[in-house]
């Protein structure tokens, strides 16, 4: 069984034109990019079909942005593909758009966040006292131990505030003590490259952020997650909605658990991703941590059509599925009669209708889809399996066979 991860970008991957080709081709992308607009007052399209790389840089500017392009590419994905995910992830910003995805935020709720959040970040540290620096190395303890060491010497903040992948990790802090480290790791031939951002993102020079966005998150309503979602600062999953102030109010000082993230899917069984946003960062670190899971980049056309070619290959024939969940399911009514009445009989007709489609060399029709669902609902209750699994074999069915749920 096929189990996908939906992955969001974070900020770093924005660049000039982001989201133009899926607005022009797809009106639910366009839309989305309407939506945008609307709840901000700006031109979304403008600022990312023709804004410049300093524009799109800037921190309240880049975060709204990124949570559009994110959501217009997954919109339209759902139309074209039909893909239920098991778990969604997003990384850094990302994390906001994982939530809409997952139907926790409302979307103008969501770039109105962005918006803010990025403001917040924006003004709250000096602009050249700080620095970022992506160190490619697989000795994370080394970079642990040298940014311990430099803090203590100048008494200033360095922290890892990004574990990437088993092969990279970024260092956040005051810019000399980066400039530091940037010297020392250097020295022991370890490549390490300051990134051009506006603001030392996850670690403790946001702590000014925190309470002002903590009364923002509290100020807003959430609904329930329909997908479960990864956490960045616990490399978990989250318990529930109410757990979203909490946990986006600690990421703004805690390290990204990236490599976390990664792992919890690799052992829940997840068997591909799915990248959506601007490039394909999140893509690069899967397979450089767990390069077993094939990700795709949405962005990115050749991934696109090498995932079309994936889902065809995995996917199943939605009437044989249902047939499988019939019998893979267990039985709890041990009448005979009634067995024979509503379990039996409806399995025969679902088991007619399946033939009929594969002798026939095509795929199923809305109407027998519709047909082969209501068998299966009449023989899951036939068995008396409770409301609970009926619901998770459905989300199986739909996983499996690319239906909406």
């Amino acid at each position: 069984m096929a189990k996908t991860a939906f992955l969001c970008a974070g900020q770093g991957s924005q660049y000039p034109g982001m989201g133009k080709a899926f607005a022009d081709a797809f009106p639910t992308a366009d839309n989305v990019f309407q939506e945008a607009s609307d709840a901000l007052g700006i031109d979304m399209r403008k600022l990312c079909f023709s804004g410049s790389n300093e524009e799109l840089a800037r921190t309240e500017n880049t975060q709204p942005a990124l949570v559009t392009v994110s959501v217009a590419q997954a919109r339209v994905s759902s139309e074209i593909d039909g893909m239920t995910p098991a778990v969604i992830a997003g990384h850094s910003l990302g994390e906001i758009t994982a939530l809409t995805l997952a139907g926790a935020i409302d979307f103008a709720d969501a770039v109105r966040l962005a918006r803010q959040r990025g403001e917040l970040m924006t003004i709250a540290v000096p602009k050249g006292q700080s620095l970022m620096l992506a160190v490619r190395t697989r000795d994370h303890d080394t970079v642990q131990q040298l940014c311990s060491e430099i803090a203590e010497e100048t008494l200033e903040i360095l922290q890892i505030s990004n574990h990437n992948s088993n092969s990279q990790v970024v260092v956040s802090g005051h810019k000399q003590s980066v400039l530091r480290l940037h010297e020392r790791i250097e020295a022991l031939g370890i490549q390490s490259t300051p990134l051009n951002v506006s603001a030392p993102f996850h670690c403790g020079l946001m702590q000014d952020v925190q309470a002002p966005l903590r009364d923002m998150l509290d100020s807003m309503t959430f609904n329930e997650l329909q997908v479960p979602v990864l956490s960045n600062a616990t490399g978990e999953l989250y318990g529930s909605s109410a757990d979203i102030p909490e946990l986006l109010t600690r990421q703004v000082v805690e390290p990204v658990q990236w490599i976390r993230n990664q792992r919890w899917m690799r052992m829940n069984g997840i068997t591909f991703g799915v990248e959506f946003g601007p490039g394909r960062t999140l893509t690069g670190l899967m397979r450089h941590t767990f390069g077993e899971i094939p990700t795709f980049a949405y962005d990115v056309p050749k991934d696109r059509e090498r995932l079309t070619t994936y889902l065809d290959r995995i996917t199943v024939p939605v009437l044989a599925r249902a047939l499988g969940i019939a019998v893979a399911t267990r039985n709890k009514n041990h009448d005979p009669a009634e067995y024979q009445e509503l379990v039996v009989q409806p399995y025969k007709e679902l088991e007619t209708l399946s033939r009929q489609v594969d002798r026939e060399n095509r795929a199923a029709s809305d109407d027998e889809v519709g047909q082969g669902r209501q068998l299966l609902l009449q023989i899951l209750r036939g068995k008396r399996v409770d409301e609970a699994e009926i619901k998770e074999r459905f989300e199986q069915l739909a996983r499996d066979s690319r239906l909406a749920s």
